[in-house]
């Protein structure tokens, strides 16, 4: 097949400090031209396009020469930034991975997702959306809270010192991501302390991969135990044994893995997701409880780097081209069309 790669390249490397990164969401060199090198060995033509401000133009101008564009770009800006290359995809009628516009846009916006899904029963965390410190006046949340941004991912703006227990650090987090970060809206949410799970998908229907429960030990004393920016991108990466990152599969009761996987999948039929994603989740002794889906899951090949899709689907007997091949297909056989 003749295969348009997109995606978004990440140009500064430096996680040594938790300043703002605008494109910490992106891929590296070496992530992008393993995918590439990837879909060569699987047989395919590829011609590579960079998400940037001339794709449209460009998937224009190849559209002819396009059988399917393999998409992993993150956007530019805005709020709907990882609807873009699909959005111009349908525009242009080339049959693209990953999800849809609609799904993108509605899974960036944190609290709107967990609206949605709390219609079919889906349990979260209680949450409210603040766009100004004056708006915390009349909080009425649990302590302890967690600050976020609402329309973030890659743990960006999300700190040790996001977790607060009163009302003077809460007013300290916010202000931060609302002036240093230019965050727009903040999402505060209560905080829930219990095991923390990330449930990878492929597929369609969606296979549900092994589940993996992320830890917590490696954080140094005194830490929160989030997955948040200092976990992510400093001390995780520094860790000699992978394994003290995560515990994969998961060790959960027959009953609660069912539980889990049937929620999972719900999650995908509502919010109308395709070929692949990840779902996190927090489990405590009264439920589970849904954080957040990210429909773009990072895709390092290195089995050196916690890169939690790519080390689910190697738990589920998968090397690195056969997930892609997979994605790949899942496509096809949505457009009805061959993968050769």
């Amino acid at each position: 097949m003749r295969i348009c790669f997109t995606y978004n390249v990440k140009h500064d490397l430096n996680y040594s400090t938790t300043s703002p990164q605008a494109d910490i969401e992106f891929d590296s060199i070496d992530v992008i031209e393993s995918i590439e090198k990837t879909l060569q060995e699987l047989g395919h033509t590829v011609l590579k396009v960079e998400a940037d401000l001339n794709a449209y133009n460009i998937l224009k101008e190849h559209k002819g020469d396009i059988d399917l564009v393999f998409n992993i770009a993150e956007g530019l800006y805005g709020d709907a930034r990882e609807s873009q290359i699909p959005l111009f995809c349908e525009m242009l009628e080339i049959p693209y991975t990953h999800s849809s516009p609609t799904t993108n846009a509605i899974k960036l916006n944190k609290h709107l997702t967990k609206a949605l899904l709390k219609s079919i029963g889906v349990k979260s965390p209680e949450s409210v959306v603040v766009d100004k410190k004056s708006k915390l006046d009349a909080l009425k949340l649990k302590y302890p809270i967690i600050v976020k941004p609402n329309r973030e991912g890659s743990s960006k703006g999300i700190f040790n010192d996001s977790v607060v227990n009163n009302f003077e650090e809460l007013k300290k987090a916010v202000c931060r991501l609302l002036t240093d970060f230019g965050c727009r809206e903040v999402l505060v949410e209560e905080y829930i302390d219990g095991r923390e799970l990330t449930v990878a998908l492929l597929g369609n229907p969606p296979q549900v991969l092994p589940i993996i429960e992320q830890r917590f030990d490696f954080l140094p004393p005194g830490f929160n135990k989030i997955a948040g920016y200092e976990a992510k991108w400093i001390y995780e990466d520094n860790l000699k044994d992978l394994s003290d990152a995560y515990i994969c599969p998961a060790i959960l009761s027959p009953e609660l893995q069912e539980k889990i996987e049937k929620m999972s999948k719900q999650i995908w039929d509502v919010l109308g997701v395709q070929d692949c994603a990840r779902i996190d989740y927090r489990l405590k002794s009264d439920g589970l409880y849904f954080l957040e889906i990210n429909t773009f899951p990072g895709m390092i090949p290195d089995p050196n780097i916690t890169s939690y899709f790519p080390l689910a689907a190697r738990k589920a007997g998968m090397n690195y081209d056969q997930m892609i091949d997979k994605i790949i297909k899942s496509a096809c056989a949505r457009y009805q069309m061959s993968d050769q």
